[in-house]
């Protein structure tokens, strides 16, 4: 593969291509990227180098440029093990180490909260590859990152675990990213059934144990039972409470619901999406979060209310989805349709019992 030279330009004009963020086409500005409008959807490249460093240039399935970064992390470690750090590291090290940035870049990385231990912003650009990386998180509040060679640190920082500033994202803008991408979410991978991996004779129920977040009642256990024909979600009316936890957390749950959004936004605006509620529930996981989900109240009218919390804990957020749904839905082989009130990006260390307690009504 040629290797193309990456120079500063005096903020030239990027190429016309479509960013994910406002912040990456900043960078971009300040940047020559010859052919990047070329890449393929869902792929990326390392041709390019700036000061001897290779550069990571990424495309995601939306065909936007979605990540530029110091080439740090080879993708065999972000396959082992995903990690929001990665994409933030990458691209806060370049930032760093660029001429030309805008008044608003400079501003956001002389106020983030980042200190530097052991080395400085220009240590990663006499990187070898021999490194070892380690991440660690704090108390769910802090990362600290070490990067070592023979054993001897050469690079340590600690930063927060601030999902707008891991993302380059302000608030209105992860809003933005989040209700697009909904919109045109694709899954891409099929999701498995849960199975008991050991039931006695005679046992035709079975509680797949999960954990909980918080209080007790928010968990994410699965409830099976079995006929003739072998293992089944359990979708009975006369099991209304383990019907909605198999109806809030399996995206295997048949009939498959549909679920009427209402996003609440920055500055009290609101955005309504009707969707598959498979499709929220897989984006969810397959960006890193866990869910949890717990029924709140049995209403007046025979619905149910509960709240789903979609843990992301390398992101440090919640998203928390307030569902009501109708029981007249529970039925066997009746196609449900309920609405929900979404909160986005909610600081996990902001997060107490209080968000359930709240919308008991």
């Amino acid at each position: 593969m040629t290797v193309l030279l990456l120079v500063l330009a005096g903020c030239v004009p990027a190429s016309a291509v479509t960013f994910a963020t406002r912040r990456l086409a900043a960078i971009a500005r300040c940047l020559s990227l010859s052919d990047v409008d070329t890449l393929s959807a869902a792929t990326a490249t390392d041709c390019y180098r700036y000061q001897g460093h290779a550069l990571t240039v990424r495309k995601n399935r939306l065909g936007e440029i979605d990540h530029i970064g110091l080439k740090l992390f080879p993708q065999a470690m972000r396959d082992a093990a995903p990690s929001p750090v990665y994409d933030f590291l990458e691209r806060d090290f370049l930032e760093r180490n660029l001429n030309g940035l805008d008044a608003g870049l400079r501003h956001h990385l002389a106020t983030s909260h980042l200190s530097f231990v052991v080395g400085n912003a220009r240590t990663p650009l006499s990187f070898r590859g021999d490194e070892q990386f380690t991440e660690e998180s704090i108390d769910m509040k802090r990362y600290r990152a070490t990067w070592t060679r023979a054993g001897r640190e050469v690079l340590t920082i600690n930063f927060d675990m601030d999902y707008e500033m891991l993302s380059g994202c302000n608030a209105i803008e992860l809003e933005e990213q989040y209700v697009r991408r909904l919109k045109r979410f694709v899954p891409t991978q099929s999701p498995q059934p849960s199975e008991p991996s050991s039931v006695p004779d005679g046992m035709d129920a079975y509680v797949v144990r999960g954990d909980s977040f918080l209080i007790r009642e928010m968990r994410n256990d699965i409830f099976l039972e079995r006929d003739s024909t072998g293992w089944h979600l359990i979708n009975r009316t006369d099991s209304p409470e383990r019907t909605l936890s198999n109806m809030m957390l399996s995206p295997l749950f048949e009939p498959q619901p549909t679920v009427q959004l209402m996003v609440d936004k920055y500055g009290y605006a609101s955005e309504c999406v009707e969707l598959p509620y498979r499709h929220f529930l897989l984006m969810a996981v397959e960006e890193g979060c866990t869910p949890y989900f717990g029924v709140k109240t049995k209403n007046g009218d025979g619905s149910y209310s509960g709240t789903l919390m979609l843990v992301n804990r390398k992101g440090g957020y919640v998203h928390m989805l307030s569902a009501i749904v109708p029981v007249t839905s529970l039925a066997a082989g009746s196609e449900t349709v309920f609405s929900g009130r979404l909160l986005l990006y909610i600081p996990i260390f902001n997060v107490s019992d209080r968000f359930f307690e709240q919308n008991k009504n």
